[in-house]
């Protein structure tokens, strides 16, 4: 069954280094997950971008760890 995805993302949210730490890789591994869409995220006012903690939860639930 999938979920359907609203166009926002919720709250709390992670800085990529918190959520490298999260999965245990490097800052890196984020920003490509971010980039080819397996993570949410949202870019932040001050240029950095923030992560969906659910999106990284089911993420990892899912076993698509690098």
């Amino acid at each position: 069954m999938a979920e359907e995805e609203s166009g926002y993302v919720s709250a709390p949210l992670l800085s990529v280094s918190e959520a490298a730490k999260e999965l245990g890789v490097g800052k890196q591994i984020i920003y490509q997950l971010v980039e080819n869409g397996e993570i949410r995220a949202v870019k932040a006012s001050g240029g950095g971008i923030l992560i969906e903690k659910k999106s990284l939860d089911d993420f990892r639930a899912a076993g698509r760890m690098p």
